[in-house]
């Protein structure tokens, strides 16, 4: 889906009950204005190699866990 636009990554999301992990504030804003949708996980973290984003997604994500078993459904992490 690394093309797929917004609305479809949506969807795709509704449909399969999957949470989006992303760096897109669009995803969020969305998530804002209404309960209805998919979880969203917004990471607000500057350019990042890939190794230091997957290095620190580790370190953040039994949090992020433990917010969706809370039934969050909009998480912020920075």
């Amino acid at each position: 889906m690394d093309r797929a636009s917004d609305s479809t990554i949506w969807d795709y999301a509704i449909r399969a009950a999957a949470t989006i992990i992303t760096k897109d504030e669009d995803f969020a804003q969305r998530k804002a204005l209404s309960d209805a949708g998919p979880a969203i996980v917004w990471i607000r973290l500057p350019n990042t190699r890939r190794r230091a984003l997957i290095a620190w997604f580790e370190t953040v994500l039994p949090d992020i866990i433990a917010a969706l078993e809370r039934g969050e459904t909009l998480i912020e992490m920075t």
